[in-house]
């Protein structure tokens, strides 16, 4: 083992907590992105958790994870990190990505995972101050893959919005505040 290290618990690093309850019929789309199982599922106009945020799959789909940047609404089907002890948000990401979620499956019908089963799970604590590194260094990609992902959306957007009146003859050429908001 490698000096500085020390054998603990997945709970010596984390503290996941199941998500909350949001029916459907009391959504209202806003700007905090809601998080399901299964990832992203719409928006809401108020957020139960500050990002940056880790949540996996609970209920229904396992072995998925998703990090936000956002403060955000994580679903009663998911688990979502809730204290980040010796992990930091993207530090929590990768150890999350490499537990093989699947094998502690304890529904018949629907997978379902009990955080209990994996916050006693042993696990390797690496020193705070090479966590703390590791983040410097990953927390940038993470900012740029957001920003990188948001712009690809405002261009199908646009792209959505343009082609047909492009190909209709209903639009000419491009307007130059349009390509503005591209650039």
């Amino acid at each position: 083992m490698p000096e500085g290290w020390e054998i603990g618990a997945l709970q010596d690093l984390l503290v996941l907590q199941r998500g909350f309850d949001l029916p459907a019929s009391d959504r209202t789309e806003g700007l905090y992105p809601i998080i399901a199982a299964s990832g992203p599922s719409g928006s809401h106009e108020k957020a139960m958790v500050k990002g940056p945020g880790v949540i996996t799959g609970r209920s229904g789909v396992l072995g998925k994870v998703f990090f936000t940047l956002e403060d955000y609404w994580p679903l009663n089907t998911t688990l979502w990190i809730k204290e980040f002890k010796r992990a930091t948000p993207c530090y929590a990401l990768e150890v999350l990505n490499r537990l093989d979620m699947l094998s502690f499956n304890a529904g018949s019908a629907v997978p379902s995972l009990n955080r209990n089963h994996i916050h006693g799970l042993p696990y390797l604590l690496p020193p705070i101050e090479l966590v703390n590194h590791f983040e410097l260094i990953a927390m940038p990609i993470q900012q740029r893959m957001h920003a990188n992902n948001q712009q690809a959306q405002t261009l199908a957007t646009l792209r959505d919005t343009l082609l047909p009146r492009l190909i209709s003859g209903q639009l000419r050429r491009l307007p130059e505040a349009a390509l503005a908001e591209v650039v």
